[in-house]
């Protein structure tokens, strides 16, 4: 196989003018291809050329060439000599003269140094071509090293592109971008295990959603005898949300109902609230302390849902909201915070910190129809553990109110950012 082979390399190397035949040898290393060279040619080779297999995929044994030939009639003659062949159509047409006696001595040493000499500079030749070879590899591993980099970027950014607009659009659809991009990294994550892709395709996303959204069961669905205070800023809809879900709960589910009220210094308030109870049929208690709370509470005990709403203030002044929320401190009260979907993310989350708590039992979003779109309700889902329950999109009672549907909500958004 190997005399086929330098044979085939001897036709793409055909011996120069004045040069015997070629041989090409094939090693490990540059240095073991010369020594091959040295040791079958003799140190008066003549290198026509060297180059790196790897390249090619060729045997890590052969990983380095180099192409040889004799040099010019000696070699000729002594493949001759090593064949005991002789052809009388090359033969000279002159007699060679006679073999010279052996040198000795000095002669025999002022002979050698020239072959010594040969061999040194032979031997700089392979050093040099070595570290010439080193150079090209360490710049083609470096090359590949940098194309590789360019491949993985160019992956990375078709694969963030579709993430970037799938951001977007839910930041369109209502959503703060810093929501919007979480969302979508996770969405990512998840997927791409299952996809081999870095990418959230809608499905993906969808799913994300519902995972994100905590739901509570609405509160006309609550247990018979359970209290709830709806706690929150001022502002947020309170009183108009008690009113809400105690129309629905009395006419729509059939539960009786109640009202307390410890909003009692507030000018009007407790007259509006009456008015709105005497239409609907509702008994109505003021009650601004504990223990008329407990009083309160203790003459509806047979109630299936009573509802109390308390007065706003700054749920960043712990002294006032603790002023709100003492005449609850008594019994077992579950509250629900009330908040405005057009809050901002932050304000949102750091709101939900204040009333964060045992007593914290689920979140009320109010003015959806004044907020962009529902991106309160992912920042709420996002910023606390805390399930939501309801959410109102309007002044009308007791229609403005519906209880949370995770693959409602879900549709809705992604509608929105289609």
């Amino acid at each position: 196989m190997e005399d086929y082979e330098q044979s085939r390399d001897a036709e793409r190397h055909p011996s120069p003018p004045g040069v015997g035949p070629t041989r090409v040898f094939r090693a490990a290393g540059m240095r073991e291809a010369f020594a091959r060279v040295k040791a079958e040619i003799g140190p008066d080779a003549i290198i026509l050329g060297t180059r790196d297999m790897s390249r090619f995929d060729a045997d890590p044994a052969q990983r380095f060439e180099v192409v040889a030939a004799f040099p010019g009639a000696v070699a000729q003659r002594t493949k001759e000599l090593a064949s005991g062949r002789r052809d009388d159509a090359t033969r000279p047409a002159f007699a060679p003269p006679p073999p010279l006696p052996p040198l000795s001595g000095p002669h025999q040493e002022r002979a050698a140094e020239p072959t010594e000499r040969h061999l040194g500079q032979l031997q700089a030749a392979m050093q040099s071509m070595e570290t010439q070879l080193a150079n090209v590899l360490e710049a083609n591993r470096s090359m590949h090293d940098e194309l590789s980099k360019l491949s993985r970027a160019r992956i990375t950014a078709e694969a963030t592109a579709p993430t970037t607009e799938s951001a977007a659009l839910l930041v369109a659809a209502g959503v703060e971008r810093d929501v919007a991009e979480h969302l979508v990294s996770r969405a990512v994550r998840r997927a791409a295990p299952r996809r081999g892709i870095a990418v959230a395709r809608p499905p993906d996303l969808a799913e994300e959603i519902e995972r994100t959204l905590q739901v509570a069961r609405p509160l006309w669905h609550q247990p018979s005898g359970t209290v709830c205070a709806l706690v929150g800023p001022t502002g947020a809809g309170k009183t108009t949300t008690l009113l809400k879900i105690a129309g629905l709960a009395r006419y729509a589910h059939g539960r009786s109902v109640a009202c307390v009220t410890t909003d009692v210094d507030r000018i009007g308030s407790y007259e509006q609230l009456a008015l709105y109870c005497e239409v609907m049929g509702l008994p109505l208690v003021a009650a601004g302390t504990r223990e008329a709370v407990d009083e309160a509470l203790d003459g509806l005990a047979d109630v299936d849902l009573v509802l109390i709403d308390t007065p706003g203030h700054n749920p960043f002044s712990a002294e006032t909201r603790h002023a709100a929320l003492k005449p609850l401190a008594s019994r077992e009260v579950t509250q629900h915070l009330v908040l405005p979907a057009t809050l901002a993310t932050g304000l949102i989350a750091d709101t939900i910190e204040c009333y964060s708590g045992p007593a914290l039992a689920t979140l009320i979003l109010t003015k959806f129809d004044e907020a962009r779109g529902l991106g309160a309700l992912l920042a709420a889902a996002m910023a606390s553990v805390v399930p939501v329950s309801h959410t109102c999109d309007g002044q009308d009672i007791p229609d403005a109110i519906q209880a949370v549907d995770r693959a409602q909500i879900t549709r809705e958004l992604l509608a929105q950012a289609s």
